[in-house]
């Protein structure tokens, strides 16, 4: 698994490794699949390269497709499988949201393990869960969607309220889970007031 990642990594062009502001709000960000024949599916290869093995395939009428980043000549985009990633052609693929990650106003999901954990960010309004195999389920009021931010490197924080206070911040990273061969655009920390340990963990777009 290391080494694919290490792979991944050379061929993936996203925005914290470059000095383009725009690019750093780019990724990730939701796409759908257009222009593609009926009775046509949009292959996702293994390598960002027509002639790579296919490892999946999306239906022509795919959305919700998060594309994390892009090949480093633009053409091709990192998309999650179930349990791995892949890329697809830009060619095929359309934005489905104007607006940014950064802005926050899209939805968000944090997960992360030791112990396993899940925080659900329902952006832009105020609400937020956070569940774990440990402590059980709680639910949360954030400030959203007056929410501060840095720009460089694009970060959000999302301070809550509720059983505990505390804060989430999102910070545009490649993250691993470290438990399979998928890949995030997002990585979170989670931090309890009056708790000297928090969490560290990976997010994808929408709940």
């Amino acid at each position: 698994m290391l080494l694919r990642f290490l792979i991944l990594l050379t061929c993936l062009f996203v925005a914290p490794f470059t000095a383009n502001p725009a690019l750093a709000q780019e990724f990730p960000a939701l796409h759908r699949v257009v222009d593609v024949r009926a009775g046509d599916m949009l292959n996702i290869r293994a390598e960002p390269d027509a002639r790579a093995e296919i490892v999946g395939r999306f239906d022509r009428t795919q959305t919700g497709i998060e594309v994390i980043g892009l090949s480093e000549d633009r053409r091709w985009g990192l998309v999650r499988t179930e349990e791995r990633v892949g890329w697809s052609s830009m060619r095929y693929l359309e934005a489905e949201r104007s607006d940014s990650w950064i802005d926050g106003r899209q939805s968000l999901t944090c997960m992360g393990t030791e112990p396993f954990w899940t925080f659900h960010l329902s952006l832009p309004g105020n609400a937020a869960s956070y569940d774990s195999l440990a402590e059980g389920a709680m639910t949360f009021t954030t400030d959203a969607p007056d929410l501060p931010r840095t720009r460089g490197p694009y970060t959000l924080a999302v301070p809550f309220t509720g059983p505990r206070n505390g804060m989430v911040t999102i910070r545009n990273a490649v993250c691993d889970d470290g438990m399979s061969d998928r890949l995030y655009g997002l990585e979170a920390q989670v931090y309890w007031r009056g708790r000297t340990e928090g969490l560290s963990g990976c997010c994808m777009l929408g709940n």
